[in-house]
């Protein structure tokens, strides 16, 4: 048996790059995580450089599915090196990852063939150079073919096996023997036997290739390394101004000492809100003539004048003579619950103020203000009824005049759902809801060459006996045409396929709309009615919970 070199980057025991490729398909998943030093056949690096395969997603392939001594990282620049390494050695003088496709392939292998058959290991292309004096003792550990292992010695430092479209038939074969230990099945030789007592081989799909395998990765990588940057710009657009800074301490301030406190910005303002003060030489209409008149808007006294004229108190504060002359008016009786109901009685006349009640000269001073105040604001109301119409508030002097009882409670009686005390978190997310962003899902990577409806071979799948070209359209993308997906090449792109019914809440709907939220929120064009995608679909709608709005109509 041939021994194990000691620059085993991947564990120890771990396959060795001599080890044999079988006869059969393997995913490039399968090949990274059984026998990842086949990284250095300039086979592999040819197949994994051609469909899209780079440095970092094959670390990143590594470090997903095996364990690295030490509990190390594989590093996307050892990649780099182990595989120019092997290309320099094979006579690609100066290659890179990124000059690969510079270089004349050796075979031209199509996208969709997995086969490792005539796959050829290091020993074959570039051997080991061994110095004259160590030939006899080195040669067979590095320039021989290495012998068969186990199968289930290749789950040695393997963390997670392959499944779903990144595994075929050697995943099967390395479970099966971790699950039966003593039955004996070696790698490569015995790989098309045990292949077809497990059922035969798996077919390839789509979702199956390194393009595909490859870009998986790279969503995974970019989805966990992006991270939002903030510029220099946007940093500084954030921050508060100085202003308001500023209220904020003062804020603060208030509600540690307890005391409201007036800046000098703040007395300064409510100095200027005064009207005409010691050493102001400018009346305060004159100030507000240039101002912009909206007959609509309320007056900035208007509520402190409703306040004064609706107060119990203020009665105190009427002169003797307002007093006699709104005496000399009848009030009117309180209004009953029901307004419809009138009262027929006589009131008797309120009792007339003593003229020798005389209002001191303190009630008068403190009095003019508030009555210029209700002057103003009663000429505003008769403005507005003039140039607007009607006003919608009642006249300050109705309300001075007469004191008419409302009924407190409004006969008719509220909707149930306005009744209704719904929950904060609730009210939360139905304002989230129209804001909400769909969980963006990878699309898969096609071909562009693929075979698909366009213009050119629209006759060739529309239905017979239409009359114009909107109708042949539309029952080439009909999604009913063929109740349910179509069964074989050209899958028709989801997004472009006719509405579900509304009523129609099955998983073939439910996967068309999904995928037409996901061409308008992110542009994705690239899921179709290919089965793979369908169930890849459906899985990720189950996982998120995502139901369509047609979906919860239909269960309301």
């Amino acid at each position: 048996m041939a021994a194990l070199a000691k620059n085993n980057a991947f564990g120890l025991h771990s396959p060795s790059w001599n080890l044999a490729f079988p006869n059969g398909n393997l995913t490039a998943i399968e090949i990274l995580t059984y026998c990842p030093h086949w990284l250095k056949s300039v086979d592999v690096i040819d197949r994994f450089m051609t469909n899209g395969g780079k440095s970092k997603t094959i670390a990143a392939t590594i470090n997903e599915f095996r364990a690295q001594p030490k509990g190390a990282i594989f590093q996307a620049n050892s990649a780099q090196i182990m595989m120019s390494y092997a290309m320099r050695r094979a006579g690609y003088d100066q290659w890179t990852v990124g000059t690969h496709g510079q270089w004349p392939r050796a075979v031209n292998r199509v996208e969709g063939d997995l086969s490792v058959t005539d796959f050829r290991p290091p020993r074959l292309t570039h051997p080991k150079r061994i110095m004259q004096s160590q030939r006899k003792t080195r040669e067979l550990a590095h320039n021989e073919e290495a012998t068969p292992i186990a199968f289930k010695d290749l789950a040695l430092h393997v963390k997670k096996h392959p499944a779903g479209a990144d595994a075929l038939d050697l995943s099967r074969c390395v479970q099966y023997a971790l699950k039966h230990p003593d039955e004996e099945w070696l790698f490569p030789d015995d790989f098309a036997r045990l292949t077809i007592h497990l059922g035969g081989t798996a077919r390839v799909t789509h979702a199956h290739l390194d393009r595909q395998a490859f870009a998986r990765r790279e969503a995974a990588l970019t989805s966990t390394n992006c991270s939002p940057t903030v510029t220099h710009a946007s940093r500084r657009k954030n921050m508060p101004t100085p202003r308001i800074t500023r209220a904020i301490e003062d804020a603060v301030a208030r509600s540690h000492s307890g005391t409201p406190t007036l800046t000098p910005r703040k007395r300064k303002a409510d100095d200027e809100g005064l009207g005409n003060g010691a050493g102001d030489n400018q009346r305060r209409s004159s100030r507000l003539l240039g101002r912009a008149i909206n007959f609509r808007e309320e007056s900035d006294v208007e509520a402190a004048d409703e306040d004064l004229l609706e107060s119990p108190y203020s009665n105190s504060y009427v002169t003797p003579a307002k007093e006699r002359k709104l005496a000399r008016i009848p009030p009117i009786p309180a209004s009953p619950s029901n307004d419809s109901d009138f009262v027929d009685e006589d009131s008797e006349p309120d009792e007339e103020i003593p003229e020798a009640e005389v209002a001191s000269d303190e009630d008068v001073a403190s009095l003019e203000p508030k009555l210029r105040r209700a002057a103003a604001h009663k000429a505003r109301l008769g403005m507005q009824s003039a140039f607007v119409g009607g006003s919608p508030h009642a006249s300050i002097l109705n309300r001075t005049k007469f004191k008419t009882a409302l009924p407190s409670k409004i006969s008719d009686s509220q909707p149930a759902y306005m009744s209704t005390i719904v929950r904060p978190e609730v009210l939360e997310v139905v304002k989230a809801y129209a804001f909400r962003r769909p969980v963006w899902l990878a699309p898969p990577i096609l071909s562009a060459n693929r075979l698909k409806i366009d213009n050119f071979s629209l006759q060739l799948y529309a239905a017979e006996g239409c009359t114009n070209e909107a109708e042949m359209w539309i029952t080439a993308l009909s999604c009913y045409r063929f109740r349910g997906p179509r069964r074989h090449a050209p899958f028709r792109e989801l997004h472009r396929l006719t509405e579900p019914d509304p009523k129609d809440t099955s998983d073939w709907a439910e996967n068309i709309r999904w995928a037409k939220e996901q061409h308008r929120a992110f542009g994705s064009e690239t899921w179709t009615e290919y089965d793979y995608h369908l169930e890849m679909i459906t899985e990720h709608r189950r996982g998120t919970m995502w139901v369509s709005e047609e979906t919860v109509r239909a269960g309301m």
